[in-house]
Parts: structure tokens; C-alpha cells; sequence
């Protein structure tokens, strides 16, 4: 946990460093706010010091599939309003949560597959976090593209 404090710290100055003020927040914001999320979602798994043994974090919120759906989407919006994005980021935001539903609700013997071949969970994940950064990416650069034919941010 305090690896994920000191990264985020990194990033956000390195991000000052480069006046990118609102990329820096939002990078540190998404980093620290990961292990923040892991802890309320994930079963008591997570350690808090890099040792087989010890104290272990987790409030199981994926034990509640519903409120497990409705705490993230929440705190997606909560980030898509503060950070002022667009209409085409709140659409994706909402189906990228929806393409998780059959994750939070499987079926029975919906896991089969990956007991059987443990790499497709960390990929099937990884391709998530690749398309949804070139998601954000790409309505993040058109927000900035109206902000500068407009001269001003987005109220």
C-alpha cells in the first residue's frame, strides 16, 4: 500500500514537472485510487507488506455483485465529472462497466476455463486495461482538440 502511495506521489511529480497539472492529478488520482479499489473489492487477500505471512486487506464488495457494480460506475462518474470529461467518455465508461457484468454474475462452471489455464484472467485483463486506455486516450485527446478550437476548457 505504501508502494502504491509513493508511486502515485512519483507520478504526479514528474507530471508537475512537465506542466501537465491536470494529466499528473489524474494519473496519481488512478493510481493511488487502484489498490484503494483492490481493497474494497477483493477478498481479504491483499498484503500489506511484501511477505507470505502477515496482515491481509479485502472488504469482499465482489461478494455483492450489484454493489459491486454500482461502486464502480459510481466512482467512474465521480472521476469522468471531476476531471470534466465528455459525453463520448461517459458513454464508454458506462459500457466498459457493462462488459464486466458476466465477471460480477458468472454462471456456474463460468471459471472452468481459467482454473484450467490460469494466464487468461491477467490476460483477459490486461486487454481490458490496453483497450480502455486507448478509449480514454483517444476522447481525452479530442476534449483537448475542442479546447483548443474553442480557446477555453469545457464548462
Amino acid at each position: 500500500m505504501l508502494t502504491s502511495v509513493l508511486l502515485a506521489s512519483l507520478i504526479w511529480a514528474l507530471g508537475k514537472t512537465a506542466r501537465r497539472s491536470n494529466l499528473a492529478a489524474a494519473l496519481a488520482v488512478g493510481t493511488l485510487s487502484h489498490i484503494v479499489l483492490d481493497i474494497i473489492h477483493h477478498e481479504p487477500n491483499i498484503s500489506l507488506l511484501p511477505l507470505q505471512w502477515g496482515p491481509r486487506l479485502g472488504l469482499n464488495l465482489q461478494g455483492y455483485p450489484v454493489l459491486d457494480l454500482f461502486v464502480e460506475l459510481a466512482f467512474c462518474i465521480v472521476c469522468w465529472a471531476v476531471f470534466g470529461g465528455g459525453k463520448g467518455l461517459l458513454a464508454g465508461i458506462i459500457v466498459f462497466n457493462l462488459i464486466n457484468i458476466p465477471l460480477m454474475f458468472p454462471s456456474e462452471n463460468a471459471f472452468a476455463p481459467i482454473i484450467a489455464h490460469p494466464f487468461l484472467l491477467p490476460t483477459v485483463i490486461l486487454l481490458q486495461v490496453l483497450a480502455t486506455w486507448l478509449f480514454v486516450w483517444w476522447f481525452g485527446r479530442h476534449t483537448v482538440f475542442l479546447e483548443e478550437a474553442v480557446g477555453a476548457p469545457p464548462p
